[in-house]
């Protein structure tokens, strides 16, 4: 059968190339939008999963203490987590810590209730006291996304510094959505401290050991149990805790005295155990860091935000500043940019070798739009699969560059073929892309199964991640390439041939010479290994 008389599907979008090229805008413009709104980020959420860090405040315990009495009850509620990967736990005197990994990107809020829920279990095996239970949505070994310092201007009452820190810059910063923890290093804690009057203490006759002692017992927090009434159940819990000074001045200590009459009460400031100036002022520095599924470039963005208005905040008056070290978002922002770079490199030398085969330069600017076309496609299906642009995905757009051209340059050189045959524009890119349609789908369809294994059939969850980053974009890179070349193509392959403008015929000769270069140095390359061949075959039969 004859091309002319060949019926095929492809007449379709040949036939209208006014609807086909407004369906290529649109997609090229929802490519441009989806571009726009990828979150961006160095690797993608599932590599390391949701992350947890528990500190729980067990003062006047050892280490081993903490070992068997809060530990271990709770790595036991832990392991019935289906989810959990690892857990570390680190015992120390008077404290207890734990670092949780879950293996999946799921949900974080619902991983931390799971969390919350198996620690409630493991509570009343603890000792009483047991204090704070604290947990971050983050790994104390993740790198902070940011390093910054407040300075303090000279002038600032002492007693309102750290008040305004804590109050108007810590707790906006941990208050940002995405953000775990923000610690500032340099404040110093108020603290109670009872100043004994020895000469007072003699003349009581009273044991310094018993009275402190007392103090201790008698300042206390323990839970009661619970009381049940119908169907509802109330839970007791003894709070005999000091509320203020007063409180602890008309302390009984016997023979009618009060603690007041032997000492003073006072709340002072802990003792400073470092000081940092910045530019001649003195200064706090601190970190923040993320939560284990938070987007480092929204977080950063958002954390820049607060940070403007801490430093418009009227109450500050102008005393305090915020400067920062470093900005991991910046980093990323720096990687994406070269790797970008990269790919625009790599694809006009792409098209340049095009060029310098085809010596066609409509036909070359033709084929080089399924590079940027195709890429667009790509990211179109990451953003409305939920994915992110990092560097994995970046790296597998990259490797497809090369690819993406193929089928391109089949489709219209067959196209150019029944051209020069004496075909009309329209019969010769139906009966092109039907002639070649089949061979170009398969041709395009055996390497994207190539990576279906790598993705798919991986039983480290990690691995498949990381995997799939890279491979799917560019198996969905592959296959948006196979719809522009035997869709779009066509419709602008059947005219864009034509005659050949003056420069371009000029180049012809020249360029034809440099292309045969490489061309003849294969074939002698080629030929020298068929004589390499041939002369140990003669010498293994000799």
């Amino acid at each position: 059968m004859s091309p002319s008389r060949r019926p095929s599907l492809f007449a379709l979008p040949v036939s209208r190339p006014v609807g086909t090229l407004v369906i290529l805008v649109t997609m090229v413009v929802v490519g441009v939008i989806s571009y726009a709104r990828l979150p961006l980020q160095m690797l993608p959420s599932g590599v390391q999963g949701s992350r947890f860090t528990v500190w729980i405040s067990h003062p006047g315990s050892s280490a081993a203490e903490n070992v068997d009495k809060v530990a271990r009850p709770l790595e036991e509620q832990l392991r019935t987590l289906a989810d959990v990967d690892n857990v570390y736990t680190t015992c120390r005197q008077g404290s207890v810590r734990l670092r949780v990994q879950f293996n999946s990107s799921g949900d974080l809020q619902l991983a931390k209730a799971e969390l919350r829920d198996r620690i409630e279990r493991a509570r009343p095996e603890m000792p009483d006291s047991v204090e704070r239970i604290r947990i971050w949505s983050s790994d104390d070994g993740d790198m902070p996304i940011m390093w910054f310092a407040v300075t303090v201007a000279d002038g600032t009452p002492e007693e309102d510094i750290d008040r305004l820190i804590e109050q108007r810059i810590q707790r906006p910063l941990e208050a940002t959505d995405g953000v775990s923890r923000a610690q500032i290093w340099g404040m110093l804690e108020d603290s109670v401290r009872i100043l004994l009057d020895e000469e007072r203490v003699k003349a009581a006759r009273l044991d310094t050991g018993e009275v402190i002692r007392r103090l201790s017992a008698d300042n206390f927090a323990k839970p009661l149990g619970e009381v049940t009434d119908g169907e509802r159940r109330f839970l007791l819990r003894s709070d005999m805790r000091f509320q203020d000074l007063e409180e602890i001045e008309d302390y009984p200590i016997g023979n009618g005295l009060r603690l007041a009459d032997v000492a003073e009460v006072a709340r002072i400031k802990a003792a400073g155990e470092r000081l940092t100036r910045i530019d001649g002022r003195y200064a706090y520095y601190g970190m923040i860091q993320k939560e284990g599924t938070a987007n480092v470039v929204e977080t950063s963005k958002r954390i820049h935000d607060v940070i403007e208005r801490i430093d418009a905040d009227p109450a500050l008056g102008g005393g305090f500043g915020v400067t920062i070290f470093f900005d991991q978002a910046e980093f990323i922002r720096s990687s994406l940019a070269q790797l970008e770079s990269t790919a625009i490199w790599g694809g006009g030398l792409a098209i340049l070798v095009l060029f310098a085969f085809l010596r066609r330069l409509r036909t070359t600017l033709v084929v080089a739009l399924s590079i940027p076309i195709s890429i667009l496609l790509a990211l179109t299906w990451e953003h409305f699969s939920g994915g992110t642009f990092n560097v994995l995905t970046m790296t597998g757009l990259t490797l497809a560059l090369g690819m993406l051209v193929d089928n391109s340059v089949v489709v219209i050189e067959n196209i150019a073929r029944l051209r020069a045959r004496g075909l009309s524009p329209l019969r010769a890119a139906v009966a092109g892309v039907s002639d070649v349609g089949l061979a170009v789908a398969l041709a395009t369809l055996t390497s994207v199964v190539v990576f279906m294994p790598l993705i798919f059939m991986i039983g480290n969850n990690q691995m498949r991640v990381f995997l799939s980053a890279m491979g799917i974009p560019l198996c969905s890179a592959l296959i948006a390439s196979l719809l522009v070349a035997l869709v779009f193509m066509p419709v602008l392959a059947g005219r864009a041939q034509g005659e050949r403008p003056a420069f371009v015929r000029a180049l012809e000769r020249p360029l034809a010479a440099i292309v045969a270069v490489p061309v003849r140095a294969l074939a002698h390359a080629v030929g020298l290994v068929r004589l390499a061949g041939w002369g140990l075959v003669w010498l293994v039969h000799r």
